[in-house]
């Protein structure tokens, strides 16, 4: 009877010592007044065991042991589910586990795209949102680097088949508007963009076909339009400009391809700028340049698709953005003379 009650009086005093350290973290611990959150991971198909090691390695918990006990005991807790989290070193158990139960709180924010903007632009918005440069470019591709974009996209946008190799984005992220997930940039983004541009081209494909011409080619002469002109009138006025310098031989001499080249993103280019040796300065090499300079919006599009017929060749704005068109070079020098005074 006395080794009985000894015994008893051991397994009892050795649960009291064990909740007594048990309780406290897996209910009751809170982290200090002046912890740090830090950021931490859950991988895809996790265990919670694991996830209780990795707690105990960053030094957020002090039991993996105690924690994956936790678990046993609050079943809601059993299927963390994968994402990035912020923690502090004291949570409870009980916190954690029901944290990482419910999942990563996703912050849905508004991306705002301007018509115009080129790759470089957008990964410069990302990674204000902390995208990596180098993940933009994994899927949008790099045409100075002649790396093409992410060949998957493909699968849900046949109009990228159209395109040549080694094509970026560059033309094809539709600038617009959008409401995504923080935590699924940049992809969820670029699919918008492009799922947005696929029901654009659904409108425009027949007409396109129909006038014998590449939606490469398009989207080139589109996104140079939508740098020179600004309204949906002048548009269509320039596209119909160029494509009959084109039709000519003409240089296009277009001052927004020289300006993609030195990003110096001046009015009117300098001597030196006009110099440079690229296939996308106009003021070298005829025709147009071999990929689109910027995203243009659908205005732009539509004025490179149905531009408005006439025999000018050239055109100029003045500072206030009054546009000036002239049949031949004499009538150009003197729309000069007006807009600048020389």
């Amino acid at each position: 009877m006395k080794k009985f009650f000894f015994a008893s009086a051991l397994i009892l005093l050795f649960a009291a010592g064990f909740f007594s350290w048990f309780a406290p973290a897996a209910w009751l611990s809170t982290p200090e007044s002046d912890a740090q959150s830090v950021k931490f991971d859950v991988p895809d198909g996790a265990t919670p065991s694991e996830v209780g090691e990795a707690l105990q390695e960053r030094g957020i918990i002090g039991s993996a042991w105690g924690y994956s006990l936790y678990v046993r005991i609050d079943a809601t807790a059993r299927r963390p589910k994968a994402g990035d989290y912020l923690v502090k070193s004291g949570m409870s158990y009980r916190k954690l586990a029901r944290l990482f139960a419910l999942g990563p709180e996703r912050n849905e924010i508004e991306v705002k795209i301007i018509e115009g903007w080129d790759l470089s632009d957008e990964e410069a918005a990302l990674a204000k949102y902390g995208v990596e440069g180098k993940d933009f470019r994994a899927m949008s591709g790099n045409y100075n680097a002649k790396k093409g974009f992410d060949p998957a996209l493909k699968e849900d946008h046949a109009f990228l088949s159209e395109l040549p190799a080694d094509s970026s984005l560059e033309g094809y992220l539709f600038p617009d508007t959008y409401r995504v997930w923080q935590d699924q940039l940049p992809e969820s983004l670029v699919l918008k963009q492009l799922t947005q541009f696929s029901k654009l081209y659904d409108e425009i494909s027949s007409e396109l076909k129909k006038q014998g011409r590449s939606l490469d080619e398009l989207m080139v002469l589109a996104s140079i339009v939508e740098r020179e002109a600004a309204s949906a009138e002048d548009k269509k006025m320039v596209a119909g400009i160029y494509l009959n310098r084109i039709k000519r031989g003409m240089l296009l001499q277009s001052d927004a391809t020289v300006n993609y080249v030195t990003g110096a993103g001046r009015a009117r280019p300098t001597l030196d700028d006009l110099a440079v040796d690229s296939p996308f300065n106009t003021y070298k090499y005829k025709g147009l340049p071999p990929a689109p300079i910027c995203n243009p919006g659908k205005e732009s599009i539509l004025a490179a698709l149905n531009p408005t017929p006439s025999d000018y060749l050239y055109y100029l704005h003045d500072a206030e953005g009054k546009s000036y068109y002239a049949r031949t070079l004499e009538e150009h020098k003197v729309n000069r003379w007006k807009a600048y005074g020389e």
